[in-house]
């Protein structure tokens, strides 16, 4: 079970990861999503990949637990889903600088994201779970 000064060190940096994500893509998003739709899947998949690799690798880094990934995976996603509420609910004021159309390829984005790094954490800590499982299972049959 992760402890209590690692999930809130997450929480921190999903925080700290969303905010200034969310600055750049203020300040450059049309850059990144009103253009090419090549470029707009290549920073989707880029940056998902990056964001997912990172936040695994710092709780590698950290030494949590492969079986509390997900659990890491949830305190660092959930500030930025949380956070995204209110640009998502009025986009065309708090991310000016692009159409109020692009909201739905900036959701997808997000969507994306968030889904990687959960996704890929799920797998890793059930894979944990079940191998530590099975040999608990393997140990108490050889006794």
């Amino acid at each position: 079970m992760m402890n209590t000064k690692d999930k809130a060190g997450f929480v921190l940096l999903g925080f700290v990861v969303w905010a200034a994500a969310t600055s750049v893509y203020r300040m450059t998003g049309s850059y990144f999503f009103e253009g090419a739709a090549a470029g707009y899947w290549l920073n989707v998949i880029i940056t998902g990949i990056v964001y997912a690799a990172v936040s695994l690798g710092l709780m590698k880094w950290r030494k949590i637990k492969q079986q509390d990934w997900l659990q890491g995976a949830i305190c660092i996603a959930l500030p930025g889903m949380l956070g995204e509420v209110p640009i998502l609910a009025d986009f065309s004021g708090l991310m000016s600088n692009m159409q109020p159309a692009t909201a739905g390829r900036y959701a997808a984005f997000l969507f994306g994201g968030y889904s990687l790094l959960i996704g890929v954490s799920w797998l890793m800590s059930a894979k944990a779970s079940s191998q530590s499982g099975s040999d608990a299972q393997l140990i108490s049959t050889e006794q």
